[in-house]
Parts: structure tokens; sequence; C-alpha cells
């Protein structure tokens, strides 16, 4: 405009041009502290608006100040994105190697092999063969034996009348978003044989835009006849994809309607079909080939869990994951609303009980959050943030009036543990942007201590064999804890730990039995 102000129109959308992605880009835009330019100005942003006709245009005019968290964010996506390769390779390397020494019996077992010539190599794709987060936490089990009363009190709602049986339904749902992380064979094992339950299917989905199959996921029953517990868990960040991370961090939203404004990585990993126009990225319908060579997780999600409420009528769904997992969770049942006409996407929404996240980063502005909000009424969601986790306060809240690049927050109320043995429900975990060096960084050190403290003493004396930490793990926690603190936070197994003995305080315990939270656990008694 001539006069110098911005136009902000309510469908304007922004896309990082990864491979534009420079540091000499990056300092070039945040050189001068009150610079004032059009987002589309600089070399790595594309944007556009998407008018109501199906067609783009306009010109996108939200600009860049030198705040602090978006050149933080796009530095840090450059750097994932130099390391993606090696970061692969090392993956490759450790888990081949933590295997290696695992099935031969150990350090001393492998060196006796190879002197015997008798040693076993792991075979990648078996039912033996872990992840780097299945060392971290080897646990398969469920808690079945602890009782909730002593330590969850105020949800022992939901494990009596929505659990399945003495299964706490928190654990359960944790527990499938923790061995999501491994492959289909090690799943499939876990599920039939260690739960004994139902394993359906394990889905390796494609995202059109990195042009891979970069989104896992798999649906269980608690049966496998007359089900009435049906759970869809996603994949999460893996430790050593860097294109995952880089995903995590992004500022790219596109304007989805009546949605608001929703992270475009995680809908790419859902399969988005179109990165500029929000109804064809997710038409209605989308022709699946049989058998698929190139699936769009949302589309066969929703067509095996139709086809899995056809054969259980009774079944209820819970959604679940952690880290990028939880994001993917939160994001599905909103398009299934978007689609709620069409008759696969009603009925498993219909049939929806609730989503239960982990480690969850943001995936929509407040627009979303209303929305989400709304639907998730009479259901239940619940979020789970564990202390200083950073991938829980992802992509940065960082949006205002002058800087309006960021406009993410988190939906609902968030379950917050600041330690193993306590939680709060609170609005939003304190430090949502964990980057205050005055307060949030310190406490993030003396927590990981605290934590140090925990895994050496309190846990394996006072807690019993299956909380007990080896030589490994301690390793892990002083190393990563000081080198990464905010990431440390974000492991599985803290959040397994958290599940299984966490007290609330009275505030909370208030705050769940509320009469919304009611409305929830009363939905939940239908699934038994």
């Amino acid at each position: 405009m001539d006069n110098g102000e911005e136009v902000h129109d309510e469908r304007e959308s922004m896309i990082i041009r990864r491979d534009q992605l420079s540091f000499k880009n990056i300092f070039r835009s945040f050189s001068f502290p009150r610079q004032r330019q059009p987002f589309s100005d600089h070399a790595f942003g594309y944007s556009f608006t998407a008018p109501k006709s199906g067609t783009t245009g306009g010109r996108y005019c939200r600009s860049i100040r030198s705040h602090f968290c978006t050149p933080l964010t796009l530095i840090t996506m450059k750097i994932l994105l130099q390391v993606a390769t090696p970061l692969k390779w090392l993956g490759l390397v450790v888990e081949f190697l933590l295997n290696l020494i695992s099935l031969n019996g150990g350090i001393l077992g492998l060196i006796w092999r190879l002197m015997t010539v008798r040693v076993k190599f792991p075979r990648r794709g078996t039912a033996e063969f872990r992840s780097v987060l299945a060392f971290v936490d080897d646990r398969v089990e469920l808690d079945g034996k602890r009782s909730l009363n002593n330590y969850f009190t105020p949800l022992m709602e939901l494990k009596d009348h929505g659990g399945l049986g003495d299964i706490n339904i928190f654990d359960l749902t944790m527990m499938a978003a923790k061995i999501s992380y491994e492959n289909a064979e090690y799943i499939e094992n876990v599920v039939n044989n260690h739960w004994k339950m139902h394993f359906v299917r394990f889905y390796d989905c494609w995202n059109k835009f990195l042009e891979s199959n970069g989104t896992q996921a798999f649906i269980f029953c608690d049966k496998k006849e007359d089900a009435d517990l049906i759970v869809l868990a996603f994949r999460g960040t893996e430790p050593f994809n860097a294109y995952d991370w880089s995903t995590d961090v992004d500022l790219s939203v596109i304007h989805a309607g009546k949605l608001g404004y929703l992270h475009l990585g995680f809908l790419k990993a859902l399969g988005l079909q179109h990165e500029e126009i929000f109804d064809l990225g997710f038409p209605k319908h989308l022709k699946i080939d049989k058998p698929a060579k190139k699936p769009a997780a949302y589309y066969v999600l929703r067509a095996d869990l139709s086809d899995l409420l056809t054969a259980h009528r009774k079944a209820k769904i819970i959604v679940t994951g952690h880290s990028l997992g939880g994001a993917l969770a939160t994001i599905f049942p909103a398009i299934l609303s978007f689609h709620r006409d069409t008759g696969c996407a009603g009925a498993v929404l219909s049939s929806l009980a609730g989503v239960m996240t982990y480690g969850q980063p943001r995936v929509g502005d407040e627009t979303f959050k209303a929305y989400f909000e709304s639907l998730m009424q009479g259901k239940l969601y619940v979020r789970m943030v564990y202390r200083f986790d950073l991938v829980s306060r992802i992509p940065f809240d960082d949006y205002d009036e002058d800087n309006r690049l960021s406009p993410f927050t988190h939906c609902g109320k968030c379950i917050f543990y600041n330690g193993w043995y306590h939680a709060k429900v609170l609005e939003e975990a304190p430090e949502p942007n964990s980057i205050d060096l005055v307060t949030a960084v310190p406490r993030m050190y003396l927590s990981v201590w605290t934590d140090l403290f925990n895994a050496l003493f309190a846990l394996r004396f006072n807690e019993g064999r299956e909380f007990e930490e080896g030589p490994w793990l301690i390793l892990f926690r002083l190393l990563g804890g000081h080198v990464f603190p905010g990431g440390a936070f974000h492991s599985p197994r803290d959040y397994v730990n958290a599940t299984r003995l966490a007290k609330l305080d009275q505030r909370s315990s208030a705050l769940l039995r509320s009469s919304k939270t009611m409305a929830e656990i009363n939905l939940l008694k239908e699934i038994n």
C-alpha cells in the first residue's frame, strides 16, 4: 500500500523454501533491528493468498522483524538440513552396533563369538532388531499391576471406566507411542504376544513433498473379535532423522479455512496433495491404489478405521503419538471433521473417544485451537508435557502484530510433569519457549541433575526393577542432559515413568473433576 501500512489477508499463507535457506540469506534478513520487509522479499520466503475461488494470487504482506525466536528457528533448520545425511548414517551405524552387541550377549560375548567365528549379525526389520529408543527403554509390558489409586488418584475413573480391566489407558497409549518407533515385526510381536491384544497393520506412508515414505503409524485393537477399543498410534520424531526435527521447528503455515492456520510440515506428513490451497491439499476423496505404492497417511488410515468399525461396531477409537506423532494425532481428527459429511470420515469421527499426546509440538493458531477444543467437547483430549521438553515448546510462540510469522499455540489444557512424582493441570507449560537464559536454562540444568539423582537412587530402591536404569542410560542423562538439556526431557522413557508414577496436586484434581472432564470420563465408559 502507498501509505506503507501492511495489509493482512485472513487467507495468507507462508512457506519457507528449504532449498533457498542459507546462512547468508538468514543474516541479511535480520541484520537491521527495525527492518520491515514483506516475507516474500527474502530468497527463502514464498508467500501468497488463496482466494475462495481456489486460485492463488495477491501479495503476502507479513513482515520479518528482528525477533529472537524467528532467526533462531531458521538457523536451526539450516543446521539440521546440513547434517541430515551424516546424521542418518550415524544412526544406522549406532543402531547396528547396539543390536550387534545385544544379539551376541554383550561386549564380552561379542568378543568371544569373534574369536570362535560364531558372530550373529542383526537383520533390520525383524522382531529382534531394536531402535536406539528401544535401547534407552526396553520395556514392553503394560503397567497392569500398579494401582493408580496410589499414584494418579484423580484419573482413577479413566482407568476403571475407560480402561481395559487393570490396564491404565494413559500407560497403554504412551507405550503404543513408544513402540511406534520400532519396525512392523517388533510392534506386532509386542502387541500380540506381550499385550495379548490384536495387531492390525503397520503403515509406512508417502510424503509427496519429501518424495519418501516419511510417515509411520500402526493400528491395533484390544481384541481380535468384537473389539471395544481401537488405537491408532503415530510415530514421532526419530532421533537421527534431521528432516523430522526440521519439520518440528518449521514456521511454514497454510490457511485451512474454518480450521485456521495449520503447520504445513505436519499436513504434508499426513498426506497433503497441494501446498497452497487446503481444499485441494485434502480433497474429500483420494483414489487409493490396491496395493497402494505411495499411500497418503490420512486416506489409508481413515479407510482402514472405517472398515474396522464395520467389523467392531461397539468399538471406540483413541489416537495417540509422541513428539511429531502427537502433532499428527491432533490434526487427524480435525481433518476428519473437515470431511465429516463423507461417510467414512463421519463414522470414524463419531467413534472417536479421544486424543492423547506426549511431548507434542504446536500445530495451529488461535482459530485452530478454538475449533479443535469445540470438536473435542465430550471427548478426551490430554496433552502431556514432561518438565522442560523442548519439542513441546516448538514452533516458538512468537506471534504479535509486528512479527506475525509464528502464530502457533497449543490446544486445551496440559498435564505438566515437573518431576517423576508430581503433575499439574495447566493452561500452558512453564517457560513456553524455553529460551530465557535467566530463568529457563538454569532450571533446565537443575532438573537434569534432579532426574539424574532419581535415576541413580530413588527409582532403583523405591519403585522396583522396571524403573532401574543401567550405566548407558545414566551416561545418556549425564551427557545429553548437559549438552542439550531441553531435548533430554523429550525421551519416551521419562513419559512412561511419569504416566506410571506421577501424582496430581489438589488444584489439578479439582480441574480434572470439572464438568467437562466428567463428560469425557462418561464417554470413555462406553469403551467397556
